[in-house]
């Protein structure tokens, strides 16, 4: 049972609300240890308001809250293709995820490649080699507005057997930058009680990389997501 805890602690719910820190946003949903049961994704091309129903930006009712700035009407991307991740423990400082050095988030992006950094504690409990999975993950930044999917699905080979892990995640809203450091701020979904830290670099070349880290109790898991700019 213990190998079975360690091993959902990794759940990717807890790394977006993307995934990319939401167990149970409102407009997403997640499977694995511990995850609510919350409404479907929007997933790509489904929807431009993210499936929050929010108004177009009409006066708020007396008492209700203002609608947020952004205007939740991002258009998702759609034909984005299914990448394998390669699976790696975190183990510094031979095995790390790269240093992120920030930039500008502007336009929109597709995964097309993503690597998933284990917990250092878990060596001896699960197998990265013959672990297995899918990523499908976009995202759109424009002004200060963003619109973020994830869906992943992984089988982590461990002692205890193949754990099942995944997300389906779908998100907008308002986004700052501090260094490398992002912030989402969930204005269009239902703000997660948990959130995850991201980073990212975006050097101009035409490629980018967010990384999503969560800290648990067996140490820091990590997703580095690895985008071309359409």
């Amino acid at each position: 049972m213990r190998v079975r805890h360690v091993l959902g602690s990794f759940a990717l719910a807890a790394l977006l609300p993307l995934t990319l820190a939401a167990e149970g946003c409102s407009g997403s949903s997640s499977s694995g240890p511990g995850a609510a049961d919350t409404d479907a994704a929007t997933g790509p091309g489904s929807s431009t308001d993210g499936g929050t129903g929010k108004s177009d930006g009409a006066p708020a009712a007396d008492g209700a809250p203002a609608p947020p700035a952004n205007d939740c009407k991002l258009t998702g991307l759609t034909g984005v293709a299914d990448v394998s991740p390669t699976f790696l423990f975190n183990d510094p400082p031979t095995i790390a995820p790269p240093a992120m050095t920030g930039g500008t988030l502007k336009g929109k992006y597709t995964v097309d490649k993503a690597t998933v950094y284990l917990p250092t504690q878990t060596k001896g409990l699960a197998d990265p080699a013959k672990s297995t999975g899918t990523v499908n993950a976009w995202a759109v930044f424009d002004g200060t507005s963003y619109f973020l999917y994830l869906k992943a699905s992984f089988t982590i080979s461990s002692v205890a057997g193949a754990q099942m892990q995944g997300t389906d995640v779908s998100s907008q809203g308002g986004f700052t930058v501090a260094s490398a450091a992002l912030t989402l701020d969930h204005a269009c979904n239902t703000k997660p009680a948990g959130e995850a830290d991201y980073s990212f670099t975006e050097s101009g070349n035409g490629r980018a990389q967010i990384l999503i880290k969560t800290s648990t109790t067996f140490g820091d898991t990590y997703l580095l997501l690895d985008a071309s700019k359409m």
